[in-house]
């Protein structure tokens, strides 16, 4: 195995490890504007969370890339090829709101705890409230994206014939998931949405240890 495989795939490794650990360890925001601006400013470690999530976007997507690579020589390539770039647009949507809150959502709340009158904590809220939806709308469509990357992928595992097929179908299994709860669910039923984008994530999982123990690695890399 040589290193630039071997690189792809402890990325996405990483990736998931950083998004599962921010993702399990991230607090429900319930309730209105204000509950969420008070949960948000009592969550010790909230900008660490999101800082998880972000490097971990940027650690799956090149692992993502690694995947595409792998079948670039292969029947497989067209589709692996598509799936890269619906990557790149899907996972730029999914960080948006993951930014929101790691700049504007935790300024917002820091703003509302201390606030020395009651007008100044309800400008924050208005604000919170005002833009938060734009973020939810986003996690809509990256879930509605990810179901998309999964099912191209999944075309360039089953096509390029190099992994086990068991890696492909679940691939389509979370499109077709990720694709009904993004049309299903709006965007203010977020959790559903969440347990979509962790269903994509469990199978870069899997991608991930079938391609660290690919033995074909080192001769294609």
């Amino acid at each position: 195995m040589t290193r630039r495989p071997l690189f792809y795939g402890l990325c996405l490794l990483i990736g998931v490890l950083l998004s599962g650990i921010g993702g399990l360890m991230h607090p429900l925001l319930t309730g209105d504007g204000a509950a969420q601006l008070s949960t948000i400013a009592r969550t010790a470690h909230w900008r660490a969370i999101h800082w998880s999530l972000l490097f971990g976007l940027a650690f799956m997507y090149t692992g993502l890339i690694g995947v595409a690579l792998r079948h670039g020589e292969t029947a497989g390539s067209a589709p692996g090829r598509a799936g890269i770039l619906l990557a790149g647009f899907g996972f730029s949507v999914w960080s948006l709101n993951i930014l929101f809150m790691v700049g504007a959502g935790w300024q917002l709340a820091r703003a509302f705890t201390t606030a020395d009158t009651g007008l100044a904590g309800t400008h924050a809220v208005f604000v919170y409230d005002m833009l938060h939806p734009a973020g939810l709308a986003a996690e809509r469509l990256a879930t509605f994206m990810l179901g998309l990357v999964a099912y191209t992928f999944g075309w360039a595992i089953r096509n390029g014939m190099v992994w086990p097929r068991w890696l492909a179908w679940i691939a389509w299994v979370v499109a077709a998931l990720n694709g009904a709860v993004a049309i299903v669910f709006d965007e203010f039923s977020p959790n559903f949405l969440y347990y979509g984008q962790a269903l994509f994530v469990m199978w870069l999982a899997a991608t991930a240890v079938v391609m660290l123990t690919d033995r074909g690695l080192g001769a294609r890399g």
